[in-house]
C-alpha cells in the first residue's frame, strides 16, 4: 500500500512538472512540432523544393509571392524572397501590427530555402523548402521582443502556426499553416489603415486661420476691435455724404440723375 502511494505521488509530481514545463517552454520547439509542421506541409499537397532553379520556376509560375518589404518590415539578405501566399499574408498582418506597437520594423531573414541551400543544422523535417515558413530575427528591444514573442504565442495556441526561437543563428522559425491562418485572419480581419493626409491639407491645416483685413481693423487710440458698430457708423457716414452732395447739385442734375 505504501509502495502504491508513493508510486501514485512521483506520477502526480512529474505531471505537475511537464505541465509547467511545456507552458513555459513554447518556444523551445520539439520533434512532434517539427512532425506536425511536416504533416501540415504534406496535407497541403506542398512539394519540397530542391533547387535553386525550382524555387525560381514556382516563384514565375506563381506558386509562390515575392516577399518585397514595405513601411512596416524589410527583407534582410534573403536568397529566395518568395513564400506561400498565405505566408505572405502572415508576414504583412504580423508586421503591421508589430510596427504600431513598437514603431519597429520587422525583419524577415530566411523564407523558402531548396534543400540544396539548407544549412547544415537544418531539421531533416523542414518545411523551409515547401515555401511554408518564415524566420524573423529577434529584435534587440526587450519591449519589442516581449510583444513579438507573445503575440506569436497567442497564434501558437489558437494552431495557427508553430514557433521556436532558435540560437544559430538567432531567430524565430515560424511555420504557418496555410488553412489555419486564412481562416483566423478572415474572422479577425484587421481594422483599415487611416487614409494618409496629402501635403497641401497638411499646409491648411496646419497655417493660422486667416484674418479678413477690415474684421481685424482695430480703433487706434483705444485698441477696439472695428466690429458691427464700427461698420454701422461708417454706412451712416457714408450715406449723409451722398446726400449731401445731393443737396449740392442743380435741380436739373437731379432730376436726371
Amino acid at each position: 500500500m505504501l509502495h502504491f502511494r508513493r508510486t501514485a505521488m512521483l506520477v502526480a509530481l512529474a505531471s505537475t512538472f511537464a505541465a509547467g514545463t511545456a507552458g513555459a517552454g513554447g518556444l523551445k520547439g520539439s520533434p512532434a512540432s517539427m512532425r506536425n509542421q511536416y504533416a501540415v506541409a504534406k496535407k497541403n499537397d506542398f512539394t519540397f523544393l530542391r533547387t535553386a532553379g525550382q524555387v525560381r520556376d514556382f516563384a514565375e509560375k506563381g506558386r509562390l509571392d515575392t516577399v518585397a518589404g514595405n513601411a512596416d518590415y524589410r527583407v534582410a539578405k534573403v536568397s529566395f524572397p518568395y513564400a506561400r501566399p498565405e505566408v505572405l499574408a502572415f508576414i504583412e498582418r504580423i508586421a503591421r501590427r508589430y510596427r504600431e506597437a513598437t514603431d519597429e520594423q520587422l525583419v524577415v531573414t530566411s523564407l523558402t530555402r531548396p534543400s540544396a541551400a539548407q544549412p547544415r543544422n537544418a531539421h531533416r523535417l523542414s518545411v523551409h523548402p515547401a515555401g511554408m515558413a518564415v524566420d524573423l530575427r529577434i529584435p534587440a528591444s526587450a519591449d519589442a521582443r516581449r510583444w513579438l514573442e507573445t503575440e506569436l504565442l497567442d497564434l501558437e495556441r489558437a494552431d495557427v502556426l508553430d514557433v521556436t526561437r532558435e540560437r544559430r543563428p538567432p531567430h524565430y522559425h515560424v511555420a504557418v499553416f496555410p488553412e489555419a491562418f486564412a481562416a483566423f485572419a478572415m474572422a479577425n480581419p484587421l481594422p483599415p489603415r487611416p487614409a494618409p493626409v496629402a501635403p497641401a491639407m497638411q499646409a491648411v491645416v496646419a497655417a493660422p486661420p486667416v484674418v479678413p483685413p477690415i474684421a481685424g481693423m482695430q480703433h487706434a487710440g483705444t485698441g477696439m476691435e472695428f466690429g458691427r458698430w464700427g461698420f454701422a457708423a461708417l454706412a451712416g457716414i457714408v450715406l449723409a455724404g451722398g446726400a449731401a452732395a445731393r443737396r449740392r447739385m442743380p435741380a436739373r442734375a437731379r432730376r436726371t440723375s
